[in-house]
């Protein structure tokens, strides 16, 4: 059921680590606390990883992420840890989803012959790859981002750090494509996508780079 959305996306965008296609919906263009300069985004700034309904005010949308796989079966534990991240992240783009009673973002894990066949099929790209991201023109839906594990488990190995740290690059990069951001269409542009990175992973506590910063 989680993926179920991707069945469906021949009039839709699809983003990846390197190109977005068509623009998202203008609802979920650049979140202003994303884009802001300096400082931690003023009302935020107390956000924890852990955070479950993204703050305490009572007009604040209700925020869920449904978390899957296809073509391996993870840890639960993994799969509870990604949903937490996902939940920590759209509280902190919550800015942009003020005008939203509810919030959902899909997540799916897969192994590389699934993201690949995803790869082709929308890209022309007969290869795997570690990110996709799917926007959704919905009024609860965000999109879906799919993660490569095997992608992941070796960018991970390359850049020294471990499975989740790399998850939660890949994640924080396929939302901000969910959320507008296009590395691709200026240098303005990849500098502000980002910056928003390196926001956003340092409300998960990742101190490293983002994946724009790490393409150079």
């Amino acid at each position: 059921a989680v993926f179920a959305l991707l069945l469906v996306q021949s009039a839709r965008c699809l983003a990846v680590g390197s190109a977005v296609f068509r623009p998202a919906p203008p609802a979920l263009r650049r979140s202003p606390w994303l884009a802001m300069s300096g400082g931690t985004g003023g009302g935020s700034s107390n956000l924890e990883p852990s955070a479950g309904t993204g703050g305490s005010s009572s007009s604040a949308a209700a925020l869920s992420v449904l978390v899957g796989c296809q073509g391996l079966d993870a840890e639960d534990s993994l799969l509870q840890a990604l949903e937490a991240d996902g939940l920590a992240l759209l509280a902190a783009a919550a800015a942009a989803l003020e005008d939203r009673p509810r919030a959902e973002l899909s997540l799916t894990l897969c192994d590389s012959d699934f993201i690949r066949g995803l790869n082709a099929q929308w890209r022309g790209k007969d290869c795997a790859t570690d990110v996709l991201s799917f926007p959704q023109d919905d009024a609860e839906m965000l999109g879906d981002v799919v993660l490569c594990v095997d992608v992941a488990d070796r960018q991970a190995a390359e850049r020294g750090h471990e499975r989740r740290d790399e998850l939660r690059v890949l994640l924080v990069h396929g939302l901000l494509h969910l959320l507008g951001y296009d590395h691709e269409t200026s240098d303005v542009d990849a500098a502000e996508m980002s910056e928003a990175e390196g926001r956003l992973l340092g409300r998960l506590g990742w101190r490293g780079e983002g994946l724009v910063a790490a393409a150079g």
